[in-house]
């Protein structure tokens, strides 16, 4: 009985230390059973804040961004950040999951022990789209001729009825 007890006891032990996340999907939405528990999470950087000797990295996977707490030394290795024009740098986080960090009023954030850099990120290629743009344009000078025409009616109306009483 007491060696089942004690296995027991160990594999209670050692579940917090063996749970990963496999998304960030799955950690918001599993965020009790994550919560303080060793996670690996990886994705696109997407924002970057220093504060001192720690830094927030926002790193956002297929949609899902989480907040990530780490050193600025660490957060100092990535090299681009993601935005229209770029995809960010591809890191991976090792750290404890907070559903409700006390340090940090509440927020939904991890405590990064280590980030490592997998891929840098590149300039993405965002050229115009011609046929968007002319239908665009077209559309707006449409909307300007009814525009127009519209303040003219209006004028003829005024005209024939003063404004107190139309």
């Amino acid at each position: 009985m007491k060696k089942i007890f004690l296995l027991i006891a160990i594999f209670l032990l050692l579940t917090p230390a063996l749970a990963r996340a496999e998304s960030g999907r799955a950690l918001l939405e599993n965020a009790v059973s994550f919560d303080n528990t060793q996670v690996t999470f990886s994705g696109e950087v997407i924002g970057i804040l220093m504060s001192g000797d720690s830094a927030w990295v926002n790193i956002l996977d297929n949609g899902y961004p989480i907040g990530v707490w780490c050193r600025a030394v660490d957060a100092k290795k990535i090299s681009i950040i993601g935005d229209y024009k770029h995809r960010g740098d591809s890191v991976q986080v090792t750290g404890i999951f907070h559903m409700a960090c006390a340090e940090h009023d509440g927020d939904l954030d991890i405590h990064a022990d280590n980030l490592t850099v997998l891929a840098a990120g590149q300039e993405l290629d965002r050229s115009v789209n011609l046929l968007l743009a002319t239908i665009s344009v077209a559309l707006m000078v449409v909307a300007s001729l009814i525009t127009f025409h519209l303040w003219r009616l209006r004028k003829e109306k005024e005209k024939i009825f003063p404004w107190p009483f139309h």
